[in-house]
């Protein structure tokens, strides 16, 4: 890209520099060129535009520059990129007593009372979370889950062999990749050590963006598409997406966690 930039600024000058010589023969010919003023400004604010500058750092930001960036360019033609955005929904199976899933199982919020459920092994017992129905052992994946007006909550990729009786550290050692809000805007990807990072803008939609085979797990601001924090792993199996609303403290924190499809 950047040489490409440098071909097209040389041809530029060249340009310039031919109608600059061709303004200075022709005094006379004002008539003529009296047009050629206003060209050679556009021309000369084009060349400051291209003028040489780190046009991409040579130290890439993994998740700025190897994740879904036709979202950034293009979001309102959504409907026809790829990857789109995934059609996940919730696995019951796997959801905590306590969680309530809408009948198109694409919603999850804390329910006050603890629901009679059959004690599966893959139902989470003490963390308050459900998977996704979905699993992934390659490809690039890309969905949204709509975090709006609450005040706690946790998303992300999980390995498949996680621990879901109990509690576990939930670090990328363990099979987490997560990005986790608390008290409304303390934001921190749970990566070893954990990372915290200052809200500037509201985070109404999280945008979580897998590439299996380029060990990749990248958060987004989904509105945006600004950038928020990328694990690099190796993943040797099955990941499903992870999904916790926490508890609703007496209804702070009552709105559900949404995943949202293309229209």
């Amino acid at each position: 890209m950047e040489e490409e930039f440098i071909v097209i600024k040389g041809q530029l000058e060249a340009t310039l520099k031919e109608l600059q010589s061709l303004r200075d023969m022709q005094k006379d010919a004002i008539v003529a060129y009296k047009d050629i003023t206003s060209f050679l400004d556009s021309l000369q604010k084009g060349i400051k535009v291209l003028t040489p500058r780190e046009l991409l750092s040579r130290k890439l930001n993994l998740g700025l520059y190897k994740g879904p960036i036709q979202y950034m360019m293009w979001r309102e033609m959504e409907s026809i990129l790829s990857p789109g955005l995934s059609p996940l929904t919730l696995d019951p199976k796997t959801a905590h007593p306590n969680l309530v899933l809408s009948k198109s199982r694409t919603s999850v919020w804390h329910g006050d009372i603890k629901q009679e459920m059959p004690d599966d092994p893959e139902r989470f017992d003490s963390s308050v979370a459900v998977l996704g129905s979905k699993g992934f052992t390659s490809g690039k994946w890309y969905w949204e889950v709509e975090v709006a007006k609450k005040t706690k909550w946790t998303v992300g990729v999980v390995r498949e062999s996680i621990t879901r009786k109990g509690s576990c550290p939930l670090t990328p050692e363990q099979g987490f990749w997560l990005l986790r809000l608390r008290n409304q805007n303390d934001l921190k990807a749970l990566d070893l050590p954990s990372c915290s990072m200052k809200l500037t803008k509201n985070l109404d939609k999280v945008g979580i963006y897998l590439d299996h085979e380029g060990g990749q797990v990248s958060f987004y601001n989904a509105k945006t598409m600004t950038h928020i924090y990328t694990f690099s792993s190796t993943f040797k199996e099955k990941l499903y997406p992870y999904f916790c609303p926490c508890l609703n403290d007496g209804g702070e924190n009552k709105e559900p966690l949404c995943i949202l499809h293309s229209q």
